[in-house]
């Protein structure tokens, strides 16, 4: 909700960059407090054994959380068949040849992005019910409601990546050096959720988003958050840290902050805020399967 209302304040682009930078900083500010406050009453008013109640906590300590066994083996095994028929419905004649596909919009609305052995097929939910269904679940709405106002089902994305070992003709082509996402970067100067089903264990070899603990909170992330919110408003802010960041403030996180490796078991769901700096780790071998939830 408050970013809806941040997107539609666009008398900022007008206005000089110095006070523009005033407003925004003051917005920045007030998301946090009103976040902070919202979890706060969360945690006092749910009992102490709220799986809920722990997973807000982490994210606002370290800006990550894992929600373990969100789904038992015999659903998520469930779920990644539903995900797996997706790809029979792609269009071979666009899909299987092209290593690269920015953004293919099908007639049912259904997109794809694919680079190299990545690929993601965006709004499950207009393929087939189940996916609306698995949308609707109760945990991920009430996470979503608390932390960034927001009760509206997720679109769910599924992404595959593999080393060559997953047969389908949509999908011939091992992972290469590079992943979507694959730049340490910023996607959001509010508190919002990206979220990751595992519909198999991820390992350290088969691409694990990789954030940096706590690093939401270092003045020079802080410093992104506000130049992300400025090129939004078409302000140039020049090489300075904003959704990629740049050499400099890279190796600030790894010299300050733990680069932690979000593997879990088959069945966890991953839960990243995306104000803290986060990738995708390249594959190195076997096959990772995953569904995002962006809301």
């Amino acid at each position: 909700m408050i970013k809806l209302i941040i997107n539609r304040l666009t008398f900022i682009k007008k206005l000089p960059i110095n006070f523009a930078k005033r407003i925004i900083g003051t917005l920045i500010v007030f998301d946090h407090f009103f976040w902070k406050i919202r979890i706060l009453l969360f945690s006092i008013i749910m009992s102490k054994n709220s799986r809920v109640k722990k997973i807000l906590n982490d994210l606002a300590k370290n800006g990550y959380a894992v929600y373990e066994n969100y789904y038992d083996s015999k659903e998520t095994e469930a779920i990644k068949q539903e995900c797996e028929k997706t790809l029979n419905f792609l269009p071979l004649d666009q899909v299987a040849s092209q290593q690269n596909i920015p953004n293919l919009m099908l007639k049912n609305g259904v997109t794809v992005e694919k680079l190299d052995g990545s690929l993601k097929i965006k709004r499950l939910g207009l393929i087939d019910n189940y996916f609306k269904e698995i949308a609707k679940k109760i945990e991920i709405r009430l996470i979503y409601l608390i932390y960034q106002i927001s009760w509206h089902p997720p679109l769910l994305i599924y992404n595959l990546v593999h080393d060559g070992s997953y047969k389908h003709p949509a999908m011939p082509q091992a992972a290469g050096k590079k992943m979507i996402s694959g730049q340490p970067h910023i996607d959001s100067a509010i508190h919002s959720l990206r979220c990751a089903l595992a519909l198999e264990k991820v390992k350290s070899d088969n691409g694990p988003t990789v954030v940096f603990e706590k690093s939401m909170y270092f003045n020079k992330i802080k410093e992104a958050h506000l130049n992300l919110l400025l090129n939004n408003f078409n302000f140039d802010t020049g090489d300075k840290s904003a959704h990629n960041i740049n050499q400099e403030d890279l190796k600030l996180l790894e010299n300050s902050s733990k680069r932690i490796e979000l593997t879990c078991n088959k069945g966890d769901l991953l839960l990243v805020d995306l104000k803290n700096p986060h990738y995708q780790k390249i594959l190195d071998k076997g096959q990772r399967h995953l569904i995002w939830y962006y809301n």
